[in-house]
């Protein structure tokens, strides 16, 4: 589904302590999405189907996603990367002291803790590494020469670093396909001790190494644990999280492509605008998705405006649990004959035609109690052998609430109400009560149980891959619903 004509005027970026990353703002910019689609919608068990192209043209989007960095990951891969650390072999004389260290290398590496906080100065993060341990694995020989006496020994030893603190800075920027781009700027390291033991006859030569850890070897230490870490955060971690995948269709339809596709805007003015996006001060979450009623004021208007909300109700359109609803008789249940009296005296034994047709755009709104749907139209009751018995002019009122269920977003309505404002007979003075009586009842059996299967299957947010929402919350504000939620990504193992 391409994009175009995408316009950003303002980004905020700011530090996001809570979230140990960083909070992005992209407000009020505009962007419109090209499609062809085919579109299937239900109404009262009756599919409707069209198919075309066209644009849709979304208004003062408004989207914040906090950037945060997983402490089990980073433990994970820094732990596996420092165990590669090898050192080059040593070699050294001090007066009749000779000694030869191979085959070093970083072992037993053991992060209890990763502490993470924000960095102004760097746009970025600073990383602590608090109190790890660290052994160095090696095998030496020595030679001291005692009164031209030579002394030698070989063997294999460890050394234990222990109390290491390390602190990196990591500034993340962008490449220039805007991917997410992480940079190792700066890395500092302390060793606090240091532990070798060695045992025999020799132990008293042995132990003349011990000045070599301390001083020379920890300094190595610690530059190569610094090295091998801005590595991996500037290249390993940076390459992985740039093949994060960063788009998320919007509107899944592998449905057929229709035949053509609109060229230009819509030539009638939509007679409303976008209201503003509520103020919004909660940073706690490091999702956030605004959904405004204009889209689905806009959606409504377009089909009323294209006669797509007309339909026809008839028996061979209703399943067979519903069909008996329609007869205008029914002595032993409910039926339209038994709701409205005077249908079945002077027509028994009939079917009953609904054909209802919008009068007006849908109105839909947002509010701080959830979600409202008024509806205007026209009811036209025909029975097999006479057409329009009886017409009427409704509204219908439909509240309701959305959750979020498996990475969708489901709804349901509560309550509705309907108000017959005002009506035509061919068969005498029908009661108005007796018409409300059959409309809730086709309501309460045939549309709403209908609307909410419809709205319990639901719309997929908007997820990128291997990236699962945690917790998420719904917020109703006027004109508005705000869907807050942590992420997880689960692409890196």
């Amino acid at each position: 589904h391409p994009f175009g004509n995408v316009q950003v005027p303002d980004i905020d970026i700011f530090l996001s302590p809570g979230q140990r990353g960083l909070t992005m703002n992209v407000r009020n910019f505009g962007v419109d999405v090209f499609l062809d689609y085919r579109a299937r919608y239900q109404l009262w068990f009756i599919p409707i189907d069209n198919s075309g192209g066209a644009t849709v043209y979304f208004k003062r989007v408004e989207l914040t996603v906090t950037v945060g960095i997983a402490e089990k990951v980073a433990k994970k891969k820094l732990t596996e990367a420092i165990n590669t650390i090898r050192l080059d072999n040593m070699q050294g004389k001090d007066g009749q002291f000779e000694y030869w260290l191979k085959n070093l290398r970083l072992s037993n590496v053991a992060i209890p803790s990763i502490d993470m906080s924000s960095s102004p100065s760097q746009r970025g993060l600073t990383m602590n590494l608090k109190n790890f341990g660290v052994d160095v694995v090696l095998d030496y020989s020595v030679r001291y020469t005692l009164l031209f006496i030579p002394i030698s020994n070989s063997c294999g030893v460890t050394v234990n670093f222990r109390r290491v603190d390390l602190t990196v800075t990591v500034e993340i920027d962008q490449f220039e396909d805007t991917s997410p781009k992480l940079v190792s700027r700066s890395c500092s390291a302390n060793i606090g001790d240091f532990n070798v033991n060695f045992q025999g006859n020799l132990a008293w030569l042995l132990n003349l190494l011990k000045g070599l850890f301390s001083g020379m070897i920890k300094d190595i230490v610690r530059s190569k644990v610094c090295d091998k870490v801005k590595d991996v955060i500037s290249h390993d971690a940076a390459n992985q999280l740039r093949k994060i995948t960063l788009e998320a269709d919007i509107i899944d339809t592998d449905a057929a492509k229709g035949s053509c596709l609109l060229e230009g805007r819509q030539t009638n003015q939509i007679p409303f605008s976008p209201g503003a996006i509520p103020a919004w001060t909660d940073n706690s979450r490091m999702f956030y998705l605004w959904m405004t009623d204009y889209v689905q004021k806009t959606l409504g208007y377009a089909a009323h405006s294209h006669g797509y909300l007309q339909f026809l109700i008839s028996p061979d359109r209703l399943p067979a649990q519903a069909k008996s609803f329609l007869n205008t008789t029914c002595p032993n249940s409910a039926c339209v004959g038994s709701l409205i009296p005077l249908l079945a005296e002077k027509f028994p034994d009939s079917l009953v035609t609904l054909t209802i047709s919008s009068s007006k755009a849908p109105d839909f709104n947002i509010t701080s109690n959830g979600f409202g749907l008024t509806l205007s139209g026209t009811l036209d009751l025909s029975t097999t052998s006479a057409s329009a018995v009886v017409t009427a002019n409704v509204v219908i009122s439909l509240v309701g609430t959305v959750n979020i269920r498996n990475n969708r977003i489901v709804g349901q309505v509560k309550t509705f109400r309907t108000v017959i404002e005002s009506w035509k007979s061919q068969i005498g003075n029908v009661d108005v009560a007796s018409i409300n009586r059959a409309l809730d009842e086709g309501m309460t059996m045939i549309l709403i149980p209908q609307l909410n299967a419809i709205a319990d299957g639901g719309v997929m947010l908007p997820v990128i891959p291997d990236l699962n929402f945690q917790n998420p919350r719904i917020s109703y504000q006027d004109n508005a619903v705000i869907v807050g939620s942590d992420v997880q990504y689960q692409g890196i193992a």
